[in-house]
């Protein structure tokens, strides 16, 4: 899953070396920084306006920023030549502009209390007296071969930022501060006089997750520094946000798409320049990806290399094209950037004469247009928002919608306890329950002593456990048969320690569901006739390379479930599934086969070396 370039944590607690003796004290701390950076000077201006060029995942661009040194608002731009990208504060709030070219807005309980503590650091808020920030003086830390003193700044309304100060200059180093799931970090260099206050020359922001998977960075190298009593109207305003760069066919009001559900992944029809249609996930936290192997078949190239981060430990290696047209039912989008990820061959595969999974859509949908999910037609149905108003929901269940980062936040119950939740068309398995959460609300006990199962995504695997809940609380729904898989802290972006879980398909697929991100809301309409939810299992898990694609390998089998009964075992190979070859069936496929199926549903299986297990689904969770 890709997040926007943020402040990247250089040094994580183990790198530490352990705390010095520190003599002294925050007033004398705070006074030697202020004093070196120059305070007086600083608090005799309004605005500061930067200049430069922006160095990111191999990409080099224009930079501006433009700051109100007395509240704080400001917006920033950098422009590459695959795609544009800004951020902004103003009175309204946070706000982001993607690679999609559109914006939203960062405005969930935790985006705002993050918003205050970066905005107090972009404008050096150290320098101004008496502004509520309070201060607590840390013990002396080394890290890469350096010793700091540090200072502890909490801003008012924001979270807690550490100041690393070089001993020998009192200047500030480098900042480090918690970001939702990511640990960020926003180092200042080549500092130089203008105009009597010291400023950087080169800032060079970064994050990682706490299991240590990277997100892309960036570094500026600011060109020229300009003060200003005050602010341009005009530089601090956001975008306009305008579609323009959609066409309907016949200029319809609306188009239909057809839609899928396979292994849990939704999967709708996509044309890029003219080739296709060819099969995308669906993805609400996600951005316009190809495989490397869809871009390759497609021969488009590929410019700079970057890292995301997402479900797992881990990240992976990214980059960057252009698409001049993406179709999708009567809508052409035009001039779209894509990443372009090495997705392991067992992602994309769908079975001998199948088109493979070409890749994933995201925010550059739901930034265009109005969506509606109807599983009972098995069709997407697109609104451009400059093409009429949106398709209302008369009997459906209206839920706002917030954002931290790109996923969209619902408000929802699980288990009697209140949390946030990311709402992820993404996800094809069950809810994910994020272990913070669910040891702060006294609930993680009942799901640690779940079954096991490997899960992951973009940042590889890792081993979780479910069970049955308690109960669901979504909106005025009351959803009684839901399983949740509490994940891991170094999970990435599923052990986000500021929400409470991920809601997938499982629940989803329960209703028809429309997003409106224009008007941030979700609603929920009721499917014709109910969907009931089946959890029975084989309980194993297999993949397919592309070396033997005849045959899937089984990696892991879960003790007790029907699979191990029936004789399965890691390191296993299966040749058939109910008589189907392995080489014309798809992961998703053999997922459908073997999961969230009804209770007592039979399952064959041949081996490479003829032997056949049989066996009966059933439900594996805990109740």
């Amino acid at each position: 899953m890709l997040k926007p370039s943020l402040p990247r944590l250089l040094m994580l607690a183990g790198l530490l070396l352990p705390a010095l003796a520190c003599a002294d004290d925050a007033d004398t701390l705070l006074r030697q920084l202020r004093e070196a950076h120059g305070a007086e000077a600083w608090r005799r201006h309004g605005a500061l306006v930067a200049e430069g060029r922006q160095e990111a995942e191999g990409l080099s661009g224009e930079w501006r920023m433009t700051v109100d040194l007395r509240n704080g608002h400001y917006t920033e731009h950098a422009r590459t030549p695959m795609f544009t990208r800004a951020d902004g504060q103003d009175a309204q709030g946070r706000w982001h502009q993607d690679i999609t070219g559109l914006s939203h807005p960062y405005d969930s309980t935790e985006a705002l209390v993050v918003a205050t503590s970066e905005n107090w650091l972009r404008r050096f808020g150290f320098l101004a007296a008496d502004d509520g920030t309070r201060y607590r003086q840390l013990p002396q830390a080394t890290a890469n071969g350096h010793r700091y003193a540090r200072l502890e700044a909490t801003p008012a309304g924001g979270r807690a930022i550490t100041l690393w100060i070089d001993p020998s200059t009192h200047r500030l180093d480098h900042a480090t501060y918690a970001s939702s799931f990511l640990l960020a970090t926003e180092a200042f260099a080549d500092y130089r006089d203008v105009d009597g206050v010291q400023l950087p020359f080169r800032l060079t922001a970064s994050a990682v997750t706490a299991g240590g998977g990277e997100d892309n960075g960036s570094t500026d190298i600011v060109q020229s520094y300009r003060w200003l009593e005050r602010a341009p109207a005009g530089a601090l305003a956001r975008p306009d946000n305008a579609v323009r760069d959609v066409t309907m066919k016949d200029d319809a009001r609306r188009t239909t798409v057809p839609m899928h559900l396979e292994g849990g992944f939704l999967l709708v029809d996509a044309s890029i320049d003219g080739k296709g249609p060819m099969p995308f996930i669906l993805d609400t936290g996600g951005h316009a990806i190809l495989t490397a192997d869809a871009a390759k078949k497609l021969g488009i190239a590929t410019q700079g290399a970057g890292v995301s981060t997402g479900s797992g430990p881990g990240s992976m290696e990214t980059a960057y094209a252009r698409v001049a047209h993406l179709g999708m039912g009567g809508a052409d989008i035009r001039d779209i950037a894509f990443l372009v990820m090495p997705y392991p061959h067992e992602f994309y595969e769908r079975g001998e004469g199948r088109e493979p999974i070409a890749g994933i859509l995201g925010l550059e949908i739901f930034e265009r247009f109005a969506v509606t999910f109807d599983y009972d037609k098995n069709q997407l149905v697109l609104q451009s928002y400059d093409h009429g108003e949106a398709p209302t929901a008369e009997r459906g269940e209206r839920l706002p919608l917030t954002f931290t980062y790109d996923m969209p936040l619902v408000d929802a119950s699980l288990d009697g306890k209140h949390g946030v939740f990311g709402i992820d068309t993404g996800n094809g398995g069950l809810t994910l329950l994020f272990p913070q959460w669910a040891a702060k609300n006294g609930i993680a006990a009942r799901y640690e002593h779940g079954a096991p199962a490997p899960t992951g995504g973009v940042g590889g695997l890792f081993t979780a456990h479910f069970a049955h809940a308690q109960g669901m609380q979504l909106g005025g729904q009351r959803l009684d048969n839901v399983v949740a898989m509490l994940t891991r802290a170094d999970a990435g972006a599923t052990g986000n320690p500021t929400e409470a879980g991920n809601i997938g398909q499982d629940i989803l697929s329960r209703f028809n569901v429309h997003f409106d991100y224009r008007r941030a809301e979700l609603v929920l309409l009721p499917r014709q006739p109910a969907v009931p939810a089946q959890y029975a299992m084989a309980g194993f898990r297999a993949g397919k390379s592309a070396a033997q694609p005849d045959r899937y390998k089984v990696s892991w089998v879960l003790p007790g479930s029907p699979a191990a009964e029936a004789g399965l075992k890691a390191g296993d190979f299966i040749v058939a599934v109910n008589g189907k070859s392995a080489k014309a069936l798809g992961l998703g496929e053999l997922r459908d086969a073997i999961s969230s199926r009804p209770e007592g549903t039979p399952l064959k299986l041949t081996l490479d070396g003829g032997k056949v297990l049989e066996m009966r689904l059933r439900d594996m969770a805990p109740h």
